[in-house]
């Protein structure tokens, strides 16, 4: 749901939660009846996706396809790139999920919110993802909290 939340900000449309869910459901099924992986929405593929252009769906079958000739054909050559050479790529590619564009307009609108967004963003990658989401969420709700009692009512 995130993957598809990210692409539609990207490419300013909207998708189907239900038929997204119901998706992931069918897939996960067939996956757990052939003792795969769960399936999950990839954010880099995602966004190299938005990127390029993909509109169809088609795009995600042939990503599949091009990641099983590579895996067949060159994986015995990844066994010898270095740890940190993959770490930069998956770094890179993170940071270029950023929505830098909102961060700058939250920032101009409510420079709390924005602390609040890129304090929890710190915790998730530097303690524990699950952790800082809930202390990410549980500040702004503290925070939305005193706002609304500090309002008049009429």
């Amino acid at each position: 749901m995130i993957s598809a939340r990210i692409a539609d900000n990207q490419t300013g449309t909207r998708f189907d939660g239900s038929v997204e869910i119901r998706g992931l459901a069918v897939a996960n099924l067939v996956c757990g009846l052939f003792g795969a992986t769960p399936v999950t929405g990839v954010l880099v593929r995602t966004a190299v996706n938005v990127a390029s252009g993909a509109t169809d769906k088609l795009s995600q079958f042939i990503n599949a396809v091009v990641v099983l000739i590579v895996i067949l054909l060159l994986l015995p050559a990844f066994t010898y790139i270095p740890m940190a050479v993959i770490a930069s790529i998956l770094i890179t590619s993170s940071c270029r999920l950023i929505p830098k564009k909102i961060i700058a307009h939250l920032f101009h609108l409510d420079k709390l919110e924005c602390f609040i967004l890129l304090f929890t963003g710190a915790l998730c990658v530097l303690v524990d993802g699950a952790l800082g989401l809930l202390i990410g969420g549980g500040i702004a709700l503290l925070v939305n909290a005193s706002k609304l009692s500090l309002q008049k009512v009429p």
